[in-house]
């Protein structure tokens, strides 16, 4: 009888628990929630601990920080409308609390700017029969005359309007040209070309495409046209990581005759802020699942990476300098490719 008791007491124990947890630590489990991409758990979470009775626990900066992830939470879980009217609470609640451009992405903090653009402020003047009476200070000494009032009080009020459908950051198109200084351990050259994306949610795609001409470092050899091109395919599975596959083709134009390297690529790429605002960082590793050459006929390994810094200018113009490598070789021949490139790309956003 005395063990059922004891084992009924513990049953019981973990629910109170559990409902007296304070706001710290729900917030602490919300956030690592969050993190983790369980944006439904952390949603629940959030929500929980902005309402009663663990929302008297937090101060103006915590509530805040709640209700900037959970708007965040709600843009990930696919509920726009949720993420706005979160967002347009935290406006009003606290202007000053803006989100943090070091732990959420640009998707998050361009949706926080979009709904705070569209709340206006009006002025509200007061009634005639609201405001008290002034005095007569005409038959009054001067040091006792009060200080006159004015006749109206104008305040400003934030009125929330509702943000177009269409500035919801869930499709994001992209298109920039670039210029690229090439190098191979032969010889060196520019090339010059495009590039796009299209993202929708957590999945992007992106393509480019560059041509140029190599110059001998010996000078007596003949100069090699470049083509190159490549499409690749993103899933972002956290804020600032991704993962990538697709293909690319490099093309050498030679006096006999076309040398052509595909390489089947897998990779991940992080993207990071290095400072606010608008200055992100980002580095790329890849390495090849398949490399098909034409000549002489043969496959190999490939390996590369990049790393670089983008910069985000007004009237959602951008600018990126990056910095690849990568590495090739075919089996069972003495062949071996390297192509360095440092790329600047400018292009332009838009949603």
């Amino acid at each position: 009888m005395r063990m059922r008791l004891v084992l009924l007491g513990a049953l019981l124990a973990t629910p109170l628990r559990a409902q007296n947890r304070s706001a710290s630590d729900v917030m602490s489990y919300a956030v690592r929630a969050y993190r983790d991409l369980e944006f439904d758990t952390a949603a629940t979470l959030l929500r929980r601990v902005l309402t009663p009775p663990l929302d008297r626990q937090l101060d103006e900066v915590q509530r805040a920080r709640a209700l900037t992830y959970l708007g965040a939470a709600e843009h990930y879980r696919g509920q726009p409308d949720s993420a706005i009217a979160v967002f347009r609470r935290l406006i009003a609640a606290a202007p000053a609390q803006q989100p943090d451009t070091l732990i959420f992405p640009p998707e998050i903090t361009q949706l926080y700017e979009a709904v705070r653009n569209s709340m206006t402020t009006v002025a509200v003047r007061a009634p005639p029969d609201t405001v008290p009476a002034i005095p007569s200070t005409q038959h009054l000494p001067p040091d006792t005359a009060p200080h006159a009032k004015p006749d109206s009080v104008i305040q400003p009020v934030a009125t929330p309007a509702t943000p177009e459908r269409s500035r919801r950051p869930r499709f994001t198109a992209t298109g920039a040209g670039l210029l690229s200084i090439v190098r191979t351990s032969s010889d060196a050259g520019g090339a010059y070309g495009f590039t796009g994306s299209v993202r929708f949610g957590r999945v992007a795609l992106d393509v480019r495409y560059a041509q140029g001409t190599l110059q001998p470092a010996d000078r007596q050899s003949t100069a090699r046209d470049i083509v190159e091109g490549v499409v690749a395919l993103r899933f972002a599975a956290t804020p600032w990581l991704s993962l990538q596959i697709g293909p690319q083709a490099r093309r050498y134009d030679t006096p006999f005759g076309a040398e052509r390297w595909v390489t089947w690529q897998l990779g991940t790429r992080g993207d990071f802020v290095i400072a606010r605002p608008g200055v992100r960082g980002h580095a790329l590793l890849w390495r090849g699942t398949g490399l098909d050459v034409n000549v002489p006929p043969g496959s190999g390994s490939a390996r590369g990476g990049e790393i670089g810094f983008t910069i985000d200018g007004p009237r959602s113009f951008w600018l990126d300098l990056s910095y690849g490598i990568d590495q090739a070789r075919v089996r069972d021949v003495a062949r071996r490719e390297t192509v360095e490139t440092v790329t600047v790309t400018v292009g332009v956003r838009r949603r």
